[in-house]
């Protein structure tokens, strides 16, 4: 008598951009799914991964691959018997002809059956930003897609912020007075898992423009961190030529990735921003994360 080998998972998906706050949070929720048993979770990162090697993630997915946006022959191995696509923009990369329309002409040949793409609220209305582009490349490839739609991450506060306001207590942006609407990535990660497992088409060829239920000032956001770090922290507002300073000169970010943000919190300060929608507690079943709870769960980051 011969044992059987175990069923393989019917889904592989690929998350790309896997160590990023969208990407790690989309593995959580996938990784926890109570559907589990009928895919796979594939993280796709830059490095070589070696055997009996994996990074030290706080989730673990089922493998990992090779993926890089700058190197083509890495394409076709990464999208092996992959089924569905969490794609994310490195936000360093914004020539979108030289970088995602070969990837995503790849996912057209590998079969891919769903793109879960992770784009920008107001995208449709703002040509300006490589999503505008990338969105439009999907379409015209006819790949099934879903595009994510957010507003701005609480979780830009904690990572690209981090450091002005744990060492300087200073959020340091051109956005004026005006209001944002902020969403946890923790939301975002759960409605693309939800849409990347769902197994009907009710989530293809939809766009979902995802908030959390608040819109707030800089200043606003600075004085709830002032409470819960129990020590001032001051809203600043640049003028774009010092942010860009700062930022390009100073901090060596990539001139594109600073005037994407600035063309963000440009939009911000025109009162633009602050479109509150009821996509995210629609589709989960329940209220989105709060800035607060946000700021009570992330506090140890700020901290001296």
């Amino acid at each position: 008598m011969t044992s059987q080998m175990p069923a393989q998972p019917a889904v592989r998906i690929l998350i790309t951009g896997a160590s990023g706050n969208v990407g790690l949070e989309t593995i959580r929720e996938l990784m926890k799914h109570s559907r589990k048993q009928e895919f796979e979770v594939i993280a796709g990162i830059r490095d070589t991964i070696q055997p009996g090697t994996k990074p030290e993630w706080t989730v673990q997915p089922d493998g990992f691959v090779t993926l890089d946006f700058t190197k083509a022959d890495t394409f076709r191995g990464a999208l092996l018997g992959v089924s569905r696509v969490l794609l994310v923009r490195p936000p360093q990369l914004a020539d979108v002809d030289v970088y995602f329309k070969p990837f995503i002409e790849a996912m057209k040949q590998a079969g891919v059956r769903q793109v879960v793409f992770l784009s920008l609220q107001g995208v449709e209305n703002n040509p300006v930003t490589p999503h505008h582009k990338i969105e439009k490349i999907l379409v015209e490839a006819n790949l099934p897609f879903t595009f994510l739609r957010p507003s701005f991450f609480m979780q830009n506060l904690s990572t690209i912020h981090r450091d002005e306001i744990r060492r300087q207590n200073e959020i340091f942006v051109p956005a004026g007075n005006g209001r944002t609407s902020f969403v946890d990535v923790r939301d975002i990660g759960a409605v693309a898992a939800l849409a990347l497992t769902s197994s009907t088409t009710e989530h293809l060829y939809k766009g979902y423009e995802l908030t959390g239920s608040e819109a707030l000032t800089y200043s606003e956001v600075a004085r709830t961190l002032t409470t819960v770090l129990g020590r001032q922290i001051t809203y600043r507002n640049p003028s774009m030529l010092r942010f860009v300073w700062r930022k390009w000169v100073k901090e060596k970010n990539p001139l594109g990735f600073t005037l994407v943000m600035l063309a963000l919190y440009t939009v911000s300060k025109l009162g633009k921003a602050a479109k509150l929608t009821n996509e995210t507690s629609r589709l989960l079943g329940r209220a989105p994360i709060t800035f607060r709870q946000f700021a009570d769960d992330y506090r140890s980051v700020w901290l001296p």
